[in-house]
């Protein structure tokens, strides 16, 4: 009768190990969880949602300033094929940002789609890797990097023509 007590006690050992081995685990997830959750709701510079009305994607301005060697491009601009020099993006806080270049150019025959060609998280970019496969009257377009790439922004891209 004792063997069967023995065991009794044995399993009951055995599953109070197993319960605070759980407990430990479990702990440690929902301290894991909560501190992930404080992190990811910290305030933060998230670009906003984007409107999708088409009357509103034709009024916006760019949220975003190209610069040439530190100097501004006007949007809707022109750059020379034979410019020279760094493309920076400032935001309307004056703060230097990661951006992304697209190159829509016909490069094809008459008739085909455009070609693009782009340049995604640059934070700085020599115009020369653009313009060596531009010609004149192609589009350059600049905005701002997001991480996150369901969020649109609520401003039109920056943009540029070859001359």
């Amino acid at each position: 009768m004792q063997s069967g007590s023995i065991q009794i006690t044995n399993f009951a050992l055995a599953m109070a190990a197993y319960l605070k081995r759980l407990f430990v685990v479990l702990m440690l997830f929902f301290c894991v969880s909560t501190l992930q959750a404080k992190w990811i709701h910290l305030p933060s510079k998230n670009p906003p949602k984007i409107d999708n009305n088409l009357e509103t994607k034709t009024k916006l301005t760019p949220c975003v300033k190209a610069l040439l060697n530190e100097t501004p491009l006007n949007s809707g601009g022109n750059v020379s094929k034979s410019a020279q020099g760094t493309i920076t993006v400032q935001n309307t806080e004056s703060e230097k940002i990661y951006f992304n270049l697209t190159l829509k150019t016909n490069i094809g025959k008459k008739g085909e789609p455009p070609v693009y060609l782009r340049f995604i998280k640059v934070s700085q970019l020599d115009i020369r890797k653009v313009l060596e496969y531009a010609k004149s009257g192609d589009e350059i377009y600049i905005e701002q990097y997001s991480i996150d790439p369901n969020i649109r922004l609520i401003c039109a891209p920056s943009s540029l023509i070859v001359t």
